[in-house]
């Protein structure tokens, strides 16, 4: 997919209350799940996947609510994987604890005396 547009980035960081990278991350994924439907859609009815056309047709007759809701959707689905990322690596730092983390490099390790 490509990037979003900025400034809708930040209508829907600001409309959510989310950060900006969150707001990317559901904007393209309310677009796949936009997609998704349309390709189901037209294989229901017969219609060609490709027809940009139709589909633009097809997302403007969607009630105003539908179309919020795929990006509301997605916006929590970003924000729930998140905390759960969160909590994942929040528990394996604790397992950690005592233990260094270590810091790998290319380069070969120079001890200063």
């Amino acid at each position: 997919m490509h990037t979003p547009n900025p400034l809708a980035v930040l209508q829907v960081a600001a409309d959510h209350n989310i950060s900006e990278e969150q707001a990317a991350t559901a904007i393209e994924w309310a677009a796949h799940m936009t997609v998704h439907a349309w390709e189901s859609y037209a294989d229901t009815l017969g219609l060609a996947k490709s027809d940009g056309d139709a589909m633009e047709a097809w997302f403007r007759s969607l009630a105003p609510g539908a179309q919020n809701a795929v990006l509301d959707d997605a916006v929590i689905a970003v924000v729930g994987a998140d905390h759960v990322l969160s909590e994942i690596y929040g528990a394996q730092d604790r397992e950690r604890v005592g233990r260094r983390r270590v810091m790998r490099a290319n380069r070969p390790r120079v001890r200063i005396r």
